[in-house]
């Protein structure tokens, strides 16, 4: 999995391409938001669009990076999931967890008026 981060103001954008199944995929982006809060970003994107697939283990992930970022009063939200990917969300209801945006730029307003 490939990810590309892209800052709007306060909020980081993080693209993600390819599979998220788990390890090494799920730890390389629990570093990447951890570095994240290091340097001060607790407003977090996660561009979903080009997700082919995610498991449990890759579900897992992103409630680790949410969790963690919620625990510094920061904010997840995501953007732009695939029919497969959003599916997964419906199914284990998370679509009541997370704030879910079709289009990145109401994601990245939402959270910079925050």
């Amino acid at each position: 999995m490939k990810i590309k981060e892209t800052m709007y103001q306060k909020v980081a954008v993080l693209s993600l391409r390819g599979n998220l199944m788990g390890p090494p995929e799920g730890d390389k982006l629990f570093e990447n938001v951890k570095g994240l809060i290091e340097d001060g970003v607790t407003r977090v994107v996660f561009d979903l669009k080009h997700v082919n697939w995610i498991n449990s283990l890759g579900v897992g992930s992103i409630m680790r990076c949410f969790m963690t970022l919620k625990e510094v009063k920061g904010s997840l939200h995501l953007v732009s999931l695939t029919e497969k990917v959003r599916s997964i969300f419906v199914m284990s209801q998370l679509t009541k967890v997370f704030v879910i945006h079709e289009k990145v730029e109401q994601a990245v307003e939402q959270l910079n008026n925050t």
